[in-house]
């Protein structure tokens, strides 16, 4: 485990950002890389070196300027995610991450969706595929003469990808209740609950399209009405119970952080499972936790025998002396 630190400002997110950007190719704070360079530069590099379990060593490097990005792995180029993402794994945990109990159903779908392309990096081409379908089919709902036939091939196409869709994160969301459980009745004495619930909007689970419009027969009435798709995985959403009631209205802000953190966890130890692991990165999430419940929370990472990074801007602070006392790597940055 690493302990960086060090007064606002003196890069500590910059460094784990790098690194979350290595993995994603995006960074979890902005959404155009032209955001991320340097005032009065005009281009960005980063580079990692990693060692695996086997002391296998891998050069990941990433350049944007111009506007175009270029990856290498091993100084050969790189076209496909799929050919990045086999060779590093990030798990990143935020402040910002607490929209995922707060916020809206958005963030929770792409949460889901990443975490799958994590484990089947070929999942972003069924994503980019639904896309597609959708806006096809908003298209024709926003016309007042269609093409009956049209419509209906783009009708079936998306409840046949909304299907795929809805199953694969339903099966990704299971695994990491079980995950979750399994860490509460190991460190926590069944003294809490938390719940992960997928929520569809409407269920594409019949066995055919048929039986779906049957079941939602008012359906095409109301998609001419609003001249959009009133179903598919694009609606869908998951609630994070606490104690069987919504987190979002009755857990603490504590209470929060640690059904996030824990969600986080297990997403890791699936990714260990099925992958080989990853790395965590800890962007001063663990300083709101009391001594008893950080002492645990450290406890569960050291146990995951995995690569964690922490920043933190407060010295001297009880969470660092507990990392401290572990003998973990600290690195002190300098405003």
């Amino acid at each position: 485990m690493v302990l960086i630190c060090g007064q606002n400002g003196s890069g500590k997110t910059s460094i784990l950002e790098a690194l979350h950007y290595l993995c994603y190719l995006h960074s979890f704070r902005e959404t155009s890389p032209r955001h991320l360079i340097h005032f009065g530069q005009e281009s960005f590099f980063l580079k990692v070196n990693l060692e695996d379990m086997f002391r296998q060593d891998t050069e990941i490097q990433v350049g944007f300027s111009a506007g175009k990005r270029l990856v290498k792995v091993n100084k050969s180029p790189v076209y496909s995610y799929k050919d990045l993402i086999d060779y590093y794994r990030v798990i990143t945990v935020t402040e910002d991450d607490l929209q995922l109990v707060k916020g809206g159903p958005e963030r929770r779908r792409s949460f889901l969706d990443q975490a799958l392309i994590l484990y089947d990096p070929d999942f972003i081409h069924v994503l980019r595929k639904y896309k597609q379908i959708l806006e096809n089919r908003n298209r024709l709902l926003q016309q007042p003469f269609s093409d009956k036939l049209s419509f209906e091939l783009w009708t079936q196409q998306l409840w046949e990808k909304a299907k795929i869709i809805q199953q694969n994160r339903t099966n990704v969301l299971a695994s990491l209740v079980k995950h979750t459980n399994q860490l509460i009745q190991d460190y926590f004495n069944q003294e809490l609950s938390f719940d992960f619930i997928y929520q569809p909007k409407r269920a594409c689970d019949q066995e055919s399209i048929d039986k779906f419009l049957v079941a939602n027969k008012t359906i095409f009435e109301n998609e001419w009405r609003y001249g959009r798709s009133l179903f598919g995985a694009h609606l869908d959403d998951f609630a994070i119970e606490f104690q069987q009631k919504k987190s979002k209205i009755y857990a603490s802000r504590g209470q929060q952080k640690l059904a996030l953190l824990l969600l986080k966890i297990a997403q890791l130890q699936e990714l260990k499972a099925c992958k080989g692991g990853g790395l965590l990165l800890l962007d001063d999430f663990m300083n709101d936790f009391d001594k008893s419940r950080g002492k645990l929370l450290i406890e569960i990472i050291a146990g995951l025998n995995c690569q964690a990074i922490f920043a933190s801007p407060l010295q001297n602070s009880f969470f660092e002396q507990l990392l401290l006392k572990r003998g973990v790597q600290n690195i002190e940055l300098k405003a």
